[in-house]
Protein backbone atom coordinates (compact mmCIF):
# COMPACT_ATOMS: atom_id res chain seq x y z
CA UNK A 1 0.00 0.00 0.00
CA UNK A 2 1.10 3.35 -1.03
CA UNK A 3 -0.27 6.05 1.46
CA UNK A 4 -0.34 10.03 0.10
CA UNK A 5 -0.30 12.56 3.10
CA UNK A 6 -1.26 15.72 2.02
CA UNK A 7 -1.74 18.93 3.97
CA UNK A 8 -4.45 20.77 3.07
CA UNK A 9 -3.91 24.34 1.55
CA UNK A 10 -3.36 27.57 3.14
CA UNK A 11 -6.81 28.97 4.81
CA UNK A 12 -7.98 31.91 5.31
CA UNK A 13 -6.69 33.94 7.53
CA UNK A 14 -8.52 36.28 9.83
CA UNK A 15 -11.82 34.48 8.87
CA UNK A 16 -14.88 35.89 11.48
CA UNK A 17 -18.07 34.16 12.68
CA UNK A 18 -18.16 30.25 12.32
CA UNK A 19 -15.50 30.13 9.76
CA UNK A 20 -12.59 31.86 12.51
CA UNK A 21 -13.50 28.06 13.53
CA UNK A 22 -13.11 26.62 10.23
CA UNK A 23 -11.83 28.61 7.86
CA UNK A 24 -11.97 27.83 4.06
CA UNK A 25 -8.87 27.71 1.47
CA UNK A 26 -7.69 31.06 0.74
CA UNK A 27 -6.61 32.20 -3.12
CA UNK A 28 -3.20 30.72 -2.82
CA UNK A 29 -4.57 27.74 -1.15
CA UNK A 30 -6.59 26.85 -3.78
CA UNK A 31 -3.28 27.58 -6.10
CA UNK A 32 -1.12 25.35 -3.94
CA UNK A 33 -3.10 22.90 -4.14
CA UNK A 34 -3.85 22.73 -7.80
CA UNK A 35 0.06 22.38 -8.16
CA UNK A 36 0.07 19.52 -6.29
CA UNK A 37 -2.35 18.10 -8.16
CA UNK A 38 0.32 16.85 -10.36
CA UNK A 39 2.31 14.94 -8.26
CA UNK A 40 -1.01 13.20 -7.41
CA UNK A 41 -2.01 12.43 -11.25
CA UNK A 42 1.15 11.08 -11.48
CA UNK A 43 0.96 8.62 -8.53
CA UNK A 44 -2.52 7.91 -8.88
CA UNK A 45 -4.67 7.16 -5.99
CA UNK A 46 -7.88 4.73 -5.44
CA UNK A 47 -9.25 5.93 -3.02
CA UNK A 48 -9.38 9.27 -1.13
CA UNK A 49 -10.03 10.10 2.56
CA UNK A 50 -9.98 13.63 4.23
CA UNK A 51 -10.35 15.82 7.43
CA UNK A 52 -13.74 16.57 8.31
CA UNK A 53 -12.29 20.69 8.50
CA UNK A 54 -13.10 22.95 6.07
CA UNK A 55 -9.56 23.25 4.33
CA UNK A 56 -8.86 19.59 4.37
CA UNK A 57 -12.14 18.87 2.66
CA UNK A 58 -12.05 21.37 -0.08
CA UNK A 59 -8.72 20.53 -1.09
CA UNK A 60 -9.21 16.83 -1.14
CA UNK A 61 -12.26 18.52 -3.86
CA UNK A 62 -8.91 20.01 -5.86
CA UNK A 63 -6.56 17.32 -5.86
CA UNK A 64 -9.18 14.39 -6.76
CA UNK A 65 -12.29 16.14 -8.78
CA UNK A 66 -15.07 13.85 -8.78
CA UNK A 67 -14.03 11.44 -6.65
CA UNK A 68 -15.95 10.04 -3.76
CA UNK A 69 -14.01 11.59 -0.50
CA UNK A 70 -14.45 9.52 2.19
CA UNK A 71 -14.39 11.94 5.71
CA UNK A 72 -12.64 10.69 9.13
CA UNK A 73 -12.79 12.41 12.34
CA UNK A 74 -9.40 11.10 12.86
CA UNK A 75 -7.65 13.06 10.01
CA UNK A 76 -8.41 16.28 11.80
CA UNK A 77 -6.16 18.19 13.34
CA UNK A 78 -4.97 18.11 17.07
CA UNK A 79 -6.47 21.46 17.31
CA UNK A 80 -10.23 20.68 15.86
CA UNK A 81 -11.78 21.28 18.41
CA UNK A 82 -11.14 25.09 19.07
CA UNK A 83 -13.20 28.46 18.59
CA UNK A 84 -10.31 30.06 16.52
CA UNK A 85 -8.29 28.49 13.73
CA UNK A 86 -4.59 29.95 14.51
CA UNK A 87 -2.11 29.62 12.36
CA UNK A 88 1.24 28.22 12.74
CA UNK A 89 3.49 30.07 10.47
CA UNK A 90 1.84 33.15 12.22
CA UNK A 91 4.03 32.17 15.43
CA UNK A 92 1.19 31.80 17.94
CA UNK A 93 2.62 31.56 21.64
CA UNK A 94 0.25 28.40 21.91
CA UNK A 95 2.06 26.33 19.56
CA UNK A 96 5.34 26.53 22.02
CA UNK A 97 3.04 24.43 24.28
CA UNK A 98 2.40 21.95 21.77
CA UNK A 99 6.37 21.79 20.36
CA UNK A 100 6.74 20.66 24.12
CA UNK A 101 4.88 17.84 23.79
CA UNK A 102 1.72 19.58 25.84
CA UNK A 103 -1.56 19.58 23.74
CA UNK A 104 -3.98 20.24 27.28
CA UNK A 105 -4.18 23.67 25.53
CA UNK A 106 -6.51 21.78 23.36
CA UNK A 107 -8.13 19.51 25.32
CA UNK A 108 -6.29 16.43 24.09
CA UNK A 109 -2.83 14.78 25.13
CA UNK A 110 0.07 13.98 22.45
CA UNK A 111 -0.62 10.23 23.68
CA UNK A 112 -4.37 10.43 22.31
CA UNK A 113 -3.84 12.33 19.52
CA UNK A 114 -0.50 9.70 17.85
CA UNK A 115 -3.46 6.89 19.16
CA UNK A 116 -5.83 8.92 16.77
CA UNK A 117 -3.53 8.96 13.87
CA UNK A 118 -2.28 5.35 14.16
CA UNK A 119 -6.14 4.48 14.55
CA UNK A 120 -6.77 6.04 10.85
CA UNK A 121 -3.38 4.81 9.31
CA UNK A 122 -4.29 1.52 10.25
CA UNK A 123 -8.44 1.49 9.25
CA UNK A 124 -7.31 2.77 6.14
CA UNK A 125 -4.71 0.24 5.58
CA UNK A 126 -7.60 -2.32 6.79
CA UNK A 127 -10.00 -0.66 4.24
CA UNK A 128 -7.03 -0.17 1.36
CA UNK A 129 -5.06 -3.28 1.08
CA UNK A 130 -2.97 -3.11 -1.66
CA UNK A 131 -4.12 0.09 -2.94
CA UNK A 132 -3.01 3.84 -3.06
CA UNK A 133 -4.63 5.87 -1.00
CA UNK A 134 -4.95 9.47 -0.63
CA UNK A 135 -5.73 11.16 2.41
CA UNK A 136 -5.81 14.94 2.99
CA UNK A 137 -4.66 16.19 6.06
CA UNK A 138 -2.70 18.78 8.65
CA UNK A 139 0.46 19.38 9.39
CA UNK A 140 0.25 18.18 12.63
CA UNK A 141 -0.96 14.62 11.73
CA UNK A 142 1.68 14.21 8.93
CA UNK A 143 4.99 15.41 11.16
CA UNK A 144 3.37 12.88 14.45
CA UNK A 145 2.59 10.15 11.76
CA UNK A 146 6.58 10.49 10.20
CA UNK A 147 7.57 11.09 14.38
CA UNK A 148 6.08 8.00 15.45
CA UNK A 149 7.64 6.01 12.24
CA UNK A 150 11.18 7.08 13.26
CA UNK A 151 10.42 7.05 17.06
CA UNK A 152 10.93 10.14 17.70
CA UNK A 153 9.02 11.87 20.99
CA UNK A 154 9.16 15.36 19.07
CA UNK A 155 5.67 16.79 18.02
CA UNK A 156 7.72 18.53 14.74
CA UNK A 157 10.89 17.58 12.85
CA UNK A 158 10.07 19.16 9.22
CA UNK A 159 7.41 21.86 8.55
CA UNK A 160 5.30 20.10 6.29
CA UNK A 161 4.49 23.25 3.80
CA UNK A 162 0.70 23.91 2.48
CA UNK A 163 -0.38 21.76 -0.47
CA UNK A 164 2.80 19.21 0.26
CA UNK A 165 2.55 15.44 -0.37
CA UNK A 166 3.88 12.94 2.06
CA UNK A 167 4.05 9.62 0.78
CA UNK A 168 4.59 6.53 2.93
CA UNK A 169 4.67 2.29 1.79
CA UNK A 170 3.43 -0.10 3.91
CA UNK A 171 5.24 -3.70 3.56
CA UNK A 172 4.01 -6.57 5.48
CA UNK A 173 7.84 -7.62 6.19
CA UNK A 174 8.59 -4.18 7.30
CA UNK A 175 6.30 -2.08 8.48
CA UNK A 176 5.58 1.54 7.25
CA UNK A 177 8.33 3.41 5.25
CA UNK A 178 9.03 7.06 4.40
CA UNK A 179 9.06 7.38 0.65
CA UNK A 180 8.94 11.41 0.11
CA UNK A 181 8.19 14.33 2.33
CA UNK A 182 7.16 17.99 1.92
CA UNK A 183 7.33 17.25 -2.08
CA UNK A 184 5.74 20.24 -4.06
CA UNK A 185 3.76 20.81 -6.86
CA UNK A 186 5.30 22.38 -9.90
CA UNK A 187 5.84 26.75 -10.40
CA UNK A 188 5.22 26.68 -6.76
CA UNK A 189 7.65 29.24 -6.32
CA UNK A 190 5.58 31.98 -8.21
CA UNK A 191 2.54 32.00 -5.27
Amino acid sequence: MILTLVRHGEPVRGATGAAAADPSLSPAGRKQLEAARALVDADGYDVVYSSPLRRARESAEILAPGAVVRVDDDLAEFDRATDRYLHWEDGAEIYEAYLAGDLSPWNTTLEEFRRRILDVVERMRGEARGTRVLAVTHGGVVNNFFAMLVGSPRVALFQPGYGSINRFAYHVEEGWTPLELNALGPQRHNL
